[in-house]
């Protein structure tokens, strides 16, 4: 099988895949060359950390299709206030968002699925192991970096919490555009 074609395997559950398959076909060639265009970022709430990778990741590759959910989402809430600000300041649209709960369809249709925590991608993992090879980090290209949650805490943390959003979101788009 052609690494193309076993990257489509793992993408569409074809094959029992897991996050080593498609880390090998990333490390094998130019992701740019394996077509993501369905991109999902999730955290817990839907209201803090994956709307704001979600906005970003929108901005920077346009022509993607981004959306955002949450593992426990507190549904058609709108981004939290603290989170909506730093995305104002920094030139990101925060409106008109609804927090929405990971689903089947959700899953299925997205062909990367981006984590905040190691924790989120054990639990889509286990509840959908067909996607277990599409499941990665935001942090991925930063030491498997995790972004902590800032839900109910200080504005210094939603601020780092940002910056760390801002920067893997960077890497992530130098590998897809």
């Amino acid at each position: 099988m052609e690494p193309n074609q076993w990257a489509e395997a793992c993408l569409k559950g074809y094959e029992k895949a897991n996050i080593a398959c498609i880390l090998t076909i990333i490390h094998k060639q130019d992701l740019a060359n394996i077509m993501f265009n369905n991109i999902l970022t999730v955290c817990i709430g839907n209201i803090c950390r994956s709307p704001s990778a979600e906005r970003i990741l929108q901005q920077l590759l346009p022509s993607k299709g981004i959306t955002s959910a949450g593992i426990g989402a507190l549904v058609d809430h709108e981004i939290e206030t603290n989170a909506a600000e730093l995305l104002k300041v920094n030139g990101y649209n925060s409106d008109n968002h609804k927090a929405r709960q990971v689903n089947d369809d959700i899953i299925q249709n997205a062909e990367l699925i981006l984590v905040m925590e190691k924790k989120h991608q054990q639990v889509l993992m286990k509840k959908y192991p067909a996607a277990s090879g599409k499941i990665m980090l935001l942090g991925k290209w930063n030491n498997e970096q995790e972004i902590p949650d800032p839900y109910k805490r200080s504005n210094e943390a939603f601020e780092h919490a940002y910056q760390l959003i801002e920067k893997n979101c960077q890497a992530w788009a130098q590998k897809l555009k």
